[in-house]
């Protein structure tokens, strides 16, 4: 080391031809970043938000070779010769890390890193792995793979976030680079990381806990907005519904057969030609007449766009994006063109804002035919006959200027922001809800995503938990799989199995590749559209329960599909868990994966825990064998659990006065209800109600506490209390007395505080 700096925020260290730099970002993470060369450029970064005042405090002191660097909750340790550093969290408990080596290649940047060999890691966005990630290497960059299988990487979505795991306590490394990159976790706890260019960059976060460090990345890479309630419903997809007679089929079976489903994919087949924000009027001779039907059985139209625009000036999408120069251009200064689904196509630089902007404003078609929410596709971005773009393409970054090389894996972000913010711009007043294939770190700022293109296979199936949940513990939470597979047919079995899981998955559709068989849930028989049609309803009840974990993910960064080990980081067992999880606080799900099993074992953690279909108490820290035929999914409901449950409905606000009903589980525990009007933004004005929950048992009976904030009345008056497990044989509200009747009491929606009542 030559020399040392401070500056407003940290440290500049200045390296024999390198500068590292040193940031308190926050009290419990600190940034930093490598470059060949004499000077740091100005920090630029689509993942992370800008940092706002106050900079954290921080001190440094120089002595004996070493400069300690510490700031309220971290400690750092700079061995200035040869270079690295050791870092920890301010009481030394934590896992901690240390930078080994640091090297310039003509590939890229080179940085090695030593853990302990006992950490174990989880995250990369979307990987085809078991959830606790193998010692392997893993490719940093979004893809089309067409179709892929487990193991297969890379994939289309780039998170370059790892969890890790060590002695109970966790931490988060956050490699913020949009180009290709290698990431090895060594056999020996070791990690090295290859990256194009010159720059390193990494974020570290503390814990002490995984909530605690996914609630910090969430801080620092941005929240997700809460979605609309409808897109917590099914939805029911296909490449393609061909025709508006098709469509009205697909609509007109699940309401007479009391399916339920509130939304409705539209593929590429509805486009003319395949040209993005048009329509085929020889298949789709009325689409707004089509949605305006759609919308009144209750169904919303979601619609798909590619970012690929098809080279052909009398196509006024075209020709009004070559007059406003908004495409991707090659060095010498022509538009670049390849080949996708309407042939020959031109790209937007979405990393400019004016580009962005322009290509908002032609999502004004489609919101006028009715479409209620969108799904970006082919974003990796995928070019036929060549995988992606090549690495010269232009970008103008915010006006910095780049190689496509130098933004690749940000691109489908880029794309689904300008979606987004397009349509804020076109409906302010909505929650607009957009969901892609393609993702970088932040992403979840703009929109959901999910798996895509997996088979219909039972190792696809058994893979799909841990691919979820390392999503989630990514940040991109609002993730689902394409029930049934996409490619090839599923079994009866197969797809019941699969549909029965995905009801505790967030994003619940099923979807399937052209010209395979129908797979909408009567297509298999009776049978299987019974086990359908009672866990999309059993969905559907459930969604006052989904919606609070949902407000729980966008305010403090939890998934809705936990990991047991969220449970407890000290349990090794829970530590490679991944064919059961949490759903939410209190549910455990354990749905059955292998083909002809009908029953399996489930992992209980502490504490008891009541059979969600039977109501058997059961102690915890053991294994138990459930009975799970086709129909079944073992679910388990922890003690002391307040479970709200809605009423039995056809869409998302059928019944919007039906009564709340609050399954009590006896026990010790807290509970969470949110509740607002699940359309507008007026939840950001107060316009919303969290109820928190505290249940005391005691020996005669159970103290339920209820603390209510925000100003939301729903539009439901009354509210059913079934308790589960013991007899009651009385009950008192707020001092008033209540008549017991088969084990429930029902009352008005009063803001009551406080429900005492007594066992038999």
């Amino acid at each position: 080391m030559v020399s040392v700096e401070e500056t407003s925020s940290g440290l500049c260290l200045h390296l024999d031809h390198a500068v590292c730099t040193l940031q308190a970002v926050t009290p419990n993470s600190f940034r930093v970043r490598m470059v060949t060369g004499d000077e740091m450029p100005d920090y630029f970064s689509y993942a992370t938000l800008p940092q706002t005042p106050p900079v954290p405090h921080f001190s440094w002191q120089e002595s004996d070779g070493l400069i300690h660097f510490d700031t309220d909750a971290m400690k750092i340790v700079v061995r200035k010769h040869p270079f690295g550093f050791i870092w920890q969290d301010g009481s030394g408990q934590s896992a901690s890390g240390s930078v080994e080596k640091l090297a310039w290649r003509k590939s890229g940047a080179f940085l090695s890193q030593h853990f302990d060999a006992k950490t174990t890691w989880y995250g990369l966005g979307e990987r085809a792995f078991h959830l606790a990630l193998e010692r392997r290497t893993y490719t940093l960059t979004t893809t089309d793979p067409e179709v892929y299988g487990p193991n297969d990487d890379p994939l289309y979505i780039n998170i370059p976030f790892l969890l890790g795991v060590h002695g109970g306590k966790a931490f988060g490394l956050l490699f913020d680079r949009m180009s290709d990159g290698f990431l090895t976790l060594r056999q020996d706890g070791g990690i090295d990381y290859r990256i194009q260019g010159n720059e390193v960059r990494m974020d570290v976060i503390t814990g002490p806990g995984p909530a605690d460090v996914l609630a910090r990345y969430a801080d620092l890479t941005g929240h997700a907005p809460l979605p609309p309630l409808w897109a917590l419903g099914y939805h029911q997809s296909r490449w393609s519904y061909e025709s508006e007679a098709i469509v009205r089929d697909i609509a007109s079976n699940f309401r007479n057969r009391q399916i339920p489903c509130d939304a409705i994919h539209f593929d590429i087949d509805y486009m003319d030609g395949f040209r993005c924000f048009t329509w085929n009027h020889d298949d789709f001779p009325d689409p707004k007449g089509l949605i305006s039907d759609l919308h009144q059985d209750g169904f919303r139209a979601v619609g798909m766009i590619d970012p690929g625009i098809k080279v052909d000036q009398d196509y006024d999408v075209c020709a009004d994006g070559v007059a406003n120069d908004v495409f991707c251009k090659l060095p010498d200064g022509s538009l670049f063109h390849g080949p996708v689904w309407p042939g020959e196509c031109y790209f937007p630089d979405f990393t400019s804002p004016r580009v962005r902007k322009w290509w908002g404003k032609w999502y004004r078609r489609l919101l006028d035919v009715g479409f209620d929410g969108f799904w970006n596709d082919m974003n990796e971005p995928t070019i036929f006959g060549r995988s992606t773009f090549p690495p010269a393409v232009q970008h103008d970054l915010e006006g910095r200027s780049a190689a496509h090389w130098q933004v690749h894996s940000a691109y489908g972000m880029q794309m689904v922001r300008a979606t987004f913010e397009g349509l804020n711009a076109l409906r302010p007043e909505h929650r607009n809800w957009v969901f892609t294939r393609s993702a970088y770190a932040g992403a979840q700022r703009y929109a959901s995503c999910w798996t895509a293109d997996n088979a219909s296979t039972w190792e696809d199936l058994q893979i799909t938990p841990a691919m979820l949940m390392n999503l989630g513990l990514s940040g991109m939470a609002f993730t689902g799989s394409d029930i049934g597979g996409f490619a090839g047919t599923p079994t009866p079995e197969l797809y019941a199995r699969w549909i029965s899981m995905g009801a505790f998955q967030p994003f619940f559709r099923t979807h399937t590749i052209k010209h395979s068989p129908w797979q909408e849930p009567w297509r298999y028989g009776e049978e299987i559209e019974a086990v359908s049609r009672k866990y999309i309803t059993l969905r559907y009840r459930l969604l006052p329960a989904i919606y609070t974990l949902f407000w729980q993910y966008t305010t403090r960064g939890a998934p809705m599909m936990r990991p047991m080990f969220f449970e407890d980081p000290t349990d090794e067992a829970f530590l490679l868990l991944d064919d059961q999880w949490l759903f939410g606080d209190h549910l455990l799900v354990a749905p059955v994966l292998e083909k002809n099993m009908t029953a399996r074992q489930v992992l209980l953690p502490a504490g008891d825990w009541y059979d969600f279909w039977t109501d058997e108490r059961l102690s915890g820290k053991q294994t138990v064998t459930r009975s799970a035929p086709l129909d079944v999914v073992p679910i388990y409901v922890r003690a002391g659990a307040v479970l709200p449950m809605g009423p039995e409905q056809q869409f998302t606000g059928e019944k919007p006065t039906s009564p709340l009903t609050l399954h009590l589980y006896p026990g010790s525990g807290v509970s969470w209800l949110y509740e607002d009007d699940g359309e507008t933004l007026a939840y950001r004005s107060g316009v919303a109600r969290a109820s928190r929950f505290e249940m005391k048992k005691t020996s005669q009976g159970l103290i339920l506490e209820r603390q209510i904030s925000g100003d939301y009345t729903p539009l439901y008056t009354k509210t059913q209390i079934i308790f589960h497990g013991v007899k009651i044989s009385h009950a008192t509200l707020d001092g008033r007395s209540l008549s017991v009747l088969n084990n429930q009491i029902e009352i008005d929606d009063n803001p009551w505080r406080q429900l005492i009542a007594t066992f038999n």
